[in-house]
């Protein structure tokens, strides 16, 4: 397995620097202790990720990246589904410095617009979900005081904001502990509660022009996006679909915002369940179909610009993006951190160079680092994978956003490519799937368990709680009630909760790879995994 560093908050939280934009700087950890955000992968090392990028090279070329091709898989392997993958090529991505980046990531203002700080501990009760967590350790000011997905910075309009940042979605928990760059698996998107958040601040008129001029100004881009990105189950997460609304509201050519829509692409639901960033460094296509070809601070950016209203303002941004890029590169996976039976471990590794790391990859010692493994990057067709093929058909059934992105600034940058050579997923790297539940790309099977062996994932399925520590050792996942009914059967508290695969967007089939293994292969197999 890869050289890790444990990303789990726990002990060592380094701070610099002082004042409103509070810093938090990386710091690097080896043992048991860990950080808030280390800075390299392999231990004693530099990230080394780009190192053959050359800065005066950015952005990236238009267009795609190159030529890929068909993969036989790992050599020696018998024939199987790899055979049938098409290696997504690489790009070099711009050098750039983890830790200025992981500083950037919670401190600079790449969104924009947000609540007044001034407002900001009367909007908290009134925004759920979305101000439940608890202040970063190692950051400092002001952004010591506010949750760990929010940013305390001052715009161009001089009035003081708080807003969303990274970790709005890339930090999860995991056993009790915050997790930096793990997908949140909990978080509820079937309320976004912004758009009535004035109604509910009668004292907004003791208040100057500038800070209401700021709170209508976040308040009226969640109107316009809010209704678009509801989910229908607590934990899936709506990016494809924020996408989409972020592209019909924005102009292509001068990203200036309107409020009514200058697109009207078809309204798909499309549940996502956000990967972790630990496998940024080895995809060459970072999203779920592989669609992203090119340096990946295209999307990123994309993702996060909401209130990005000028070419000016993205230019800005793109300026520290490859250090934020940098960090999310250095990333790795944390350590298993539960007993592992070595001797069944041994055996499930057998299992999986035979049966996985055709698609999946192989990994090695920890001593031998990122040089010791190997990861194909395939895409593979939805008839081989079978699974849910709603976000896999982003051409078809987002046609419009894509064109729109090829054609903005986000082009210039990076392309997506959604039908070459044909619409399909990309097997992911494994460090640290144990971590990752629920799986396949929307979320759909609770357990690796359940993955593994298709004919025992439930139709319907609600977690038994919420409570991060609550872990099912033996099956790799949170532990779950297949419930008797639908969501549209269920009670009113219970409803939001409720995995229906029978939902559009929700389905749980394919990926039926592990049912040719038999019980003693699974679990194995299962404990391989946890080594990974």
């Amino acid at each position: 397995m890869a050289a890790k560093r444990a990303l789990i908050l726990t002990v060592v939280c380094v701070s610099c620097g002082s004042g409103d934009a509070g810093s938090g700087e990386p710091a690097s950890s080896g043992g048991a202790e860990t950080t808030a955000a280390p800075t390299t992968g392999a231990a004693g090392g530099s990230t080394g990720d780009a190192a053959s990028a050359d800065a005066s090279s950015n952005p990236a070329p238009t267009g795609t990246a190159g030529e890929g091709g068909s993969s036989t898989g790992e050599p020696g392997l018998p024939p199987g589904p790899w055979d049938a993958g098409w290696v997504i090529p690489e790009t070099p991505q711009a050098p750039g410095d983890p830790a200025a980046g992981y500083q950037a990531m919670l401190t600079r203002g790449y969104i924009t617009c947000g609540v007044p700080y001034v407002l900001f501990g009367l909007a908290k009760g009134l925004l759920g979900d979305f101000t439940k967590g608890d202040p970063l350790p190692g950051r400092s000011g002001k952004n010591a005081e506010v949750p760990y997905n929010w940013t305390v910075h001052t715009p161009k309009s001089g009035v003081e904001i708080a807003s969303f940042n990274c970790l709005e979605c890339h930090a999860g928990r995991f056993n009790g502990e915050l997790v930096v760059g793990l997908g949140e698996a909990d978080l509820d998107f079937t309320d976004v509660p912004m758009g009535a958040l004035v109604e509910n601040l009668p004292i907004l008129d003791i208040f100057p022009g500038g800070v209401i001029g700021e709170i209508n100004k976040f308040v009226e881009r969640y109107k316009a996006v809010g209704p678009k990105i509801k989910m229908l189950t607590v934990g899936t997460n709506p990016a494809d679909m924020l996408a989409v609304a972020l592209a019909a509201h924005h102009n292509s050519d001068t990203l200036a915002w309107s409020d009514d829509p200058l697109l009207f692409p078809p309204e798909i639901m499309a549940p996502v369940d956000t990967p972790p960033w630990w496998r940024v460094h080895k995809k060459h296509g970072v999203f779920y179909n592989g669609m992203n070809r090119g340096d990946h601070r295209g999307t990123m950016m994309f993702a996060s610009s909401l209130c990005t209203d000028s070419v000016a303002e993205a230019d800005e941004i793109f300026e520290y993006f490859d250090d934020i890029n940098a960090y999310i590169r250095s990333l790795r996976s944390p350590v298993y951190p539960f007993a592992i039976d070595a001797e069944l471990a041994a055996a499930g590794e057998a299992v999986f160079v035979a049966r996985c790391a055709g698609c999946h990859g192989t990994y090695a010692p920890a001593a031998a680092g990122d040089d010791g493994e190997t990861y194909p990057n395939l895409l593979l067709p939805l008839d081989v994978i079978g699974t849910d093929s709603t976000v896999a058909n982003a051409g078809e059934n987002y046609g419009e956003m894509v064109q729109w992105f090829n054609e903005s600034y986000y082009g210039k940058i990076v392309q997506l490519e959604v039908e070459l050579p044909f619409p399909g997923y990309v097997a992911p790297p494994l460090d640290g799937v144990w971590a990752t539940a629920p799986y396949l790309h929307n979320g759909s099977v609770p357990t690796l368990a359940a993955l593994l062996e298709s004919d025992t994932r439930p139709a319907r399925w609600r977690r038994v709680d919420l409570d991060s520590a609550n872990y099912d050792q033996s099956t790799l996942g949170w532990p779950f009630i297949a419930t008797p009914y639908g969501q549209d059967d269920a009670p009113a508290d219970q409803r939001k909760f409720v995995y229906d695969t029978s939902k559009p967007g929700h389905g749980n089939g394919g990926h039926t790879f592990g049912d040719a293994l038999d019980a003693g292969e699974r679990a194995a197999l299962l404990e391989y995994i946890k080594t990974l």
